[in-house]
This record gives C-alpha cells, structure tokens and sequence, in this order.
C-alpha cells in the first residue's frame, strides 16, 4: 500500500469506501443495461468509421511523436496530423468524433457511468498486481503523473497540470490511440486483434509496470464502447471521467 492510499483510508476511509461501493452498483447496472440493449439489439457492433489511413501516414504521425521525446510540440504535431488526415480523407469531424451519433451530453453522461463502473474493477486488478509484486521481490514504481502532481504545489503549476490531466491528456490518446491506430489496424487486422493491440500499445506507453494490465484492460473498453457507440467522443468521456476521479482521490489526499 503507498503513502497515498493508507492516507485516503485512514483519514477519509467512510468516504472512499462509499465511492468503491457506488462504482460496484455502477458496474452490475450496467451490466444489466448492456445485457438487455444487447438482447433488443439496440447496441450493434462495428460502429467505428472505417478510415483509410495507411502506412505512410502511420509512419508520419510516429515520427511526431518520437519527436515529442526531443521537443514538447511533437505530439501535439502528431494530434494535429491525425486531424488533417481525417479531413483529407473527406470525413467531416461530426463524424469522426461520433456527435452525429451520440450528442454531447449522452457521451459526457454515458462517459460519467461507464468509468464510474470501471474503477473500481481496475483498481482491484492494479492492487493485485503491485500485490504479486510484492510477493516475488519486484519494487512498484510510482506513475510518473501522479509523482509530479504530488509533488506540485504551486496553483498555477497544479491549475495547468490538471487542464493536462483532465482534457488534453485523454483527447490526445484517445485521438491517437483509438481515432488513429486502431482505426488504421483494423484496417489490417480482425478488430478484435486490433482492439488488442492497440491496448497493449496504450498500456506499454505508459511505462509503469504495475498499471500495466489495468491499463490494457482500460484501453481494451475504451476501444469497445468505440466500436458498440460510434463514437470517439464517448471514448474521450470515459477516459476523462476516470482521471476525474483518480485526480479527485489524489486532491483528498494532498490537501485534505
């Protein structure tokens, strides 16, 4: 257990318990929700746009990124290519992003509870993990993310860090990850091998083992809820919804 979690229990354990709690009604609600749309077919699969990116275009947005490495501006060079290589290939953004599908505020909504669902099953599998690591003598080293935003102190520096946190981060990987590389992979691939590679890549990325399988498990349902909505944007919702309420925990346990 880290310094964070045994401050949030001790201190605030009632209230963290009571959030645990409504994430696991979330979940077994919306299993039965998805269970009964299924069942009147109201929640085909494959509605993700099929988008022709191809290899030259793949290899153009990776060098941005690798040049993100080098210089800040490179990935949001790389996020700014997808968005012009979606317009060249003649598909307006309402499309992209799935509003034509789904409004605004169903994504933010659905967004809210789909992440709400899965927070608690994820936090389960990650304290399994550091758990296992603990067993066989393998150190859990702490997310680079949540090391600076502990260590921040300064207004403007967290107000900035958690703009980051909470908008850009998600609609950069979600963009690049789902809008981007699955789209092009399961141009190739079967969606499912593509839904798995692009979610391993996505928890690889992250370069934090003990995060590794929640994150690909993570990546693997925001990939889902792409292809049951059509919509990127609800993708986009639930991965900020869930930095939400790690932020959140985080916040009670830097200044509570």
């Amino acid at each position: 257990m880290n310094e964070v979690t045994a401050k949030l229990l001790h201190q605030y354990g009632a209230l963290v318990a009571g959030f645990f709690l409504t994430s696991a009604a979330a979940a077994a609600a919306l299993g039965l929700a998805f269970r009964k749309l299924r069942h009147a077919g109201a929640l085909p699969y494959g509605q993700a746009p099929t988008i022709p990116f191809s290899s030259i275009e793949l290899v153009t947005v990776s060098l941005f990124l690798i040049s993100g490495v080098f210089f800040s501006a490179g990935t949001t060079l790389a996020l700014i290519a997808v968005l012009l290589l979606v317009r060249f290939h003649r598909l307006n953004f309402d499309a992209y992003f799935g509003t034509n599908r789904l409004p605004v505020w169903k994504s933010l909504g659905a967004g809210f509870w789909i992440a709400l669902a899965a927070d608690l099953p994820l936090r389960l599998v990650a304290a399994l993990g550091e758990l296992l690591g603990k067993v066989f003598g393998v150190p859990a080293p702490p997310q680079p993310a949540v090391e600076i935003f502990v260590r921040t102190h300064n207004w403007p520096s967290l107000s900035l860090l958690l703009v980051f946190i909470l908008v850009l981060a998600p609609l950069g990987e979600e963009v690049l990850f789902r809008g981007f590389l699955y789209v092009y992979l399961k141009n190739r691939l079967s969606r499912r091998s593509a839904l798995i590679v692009t979610a391993l890549l996505f928890a690889f990325l992250h370069f934090n083992w003990p995060t590794f399988l929640p994150l690909f498990l993570f990546g693997l349902l925001l990939g889902i809820a792409y292809e049951f909505s059509g919509s990127l944007l609800l993708s986009i919702a639930i991965h900020c919804w869930f930095n939400s309420f790690t932020t959140g925990l985080l916040l009670l346990a830097k200044f509570g």
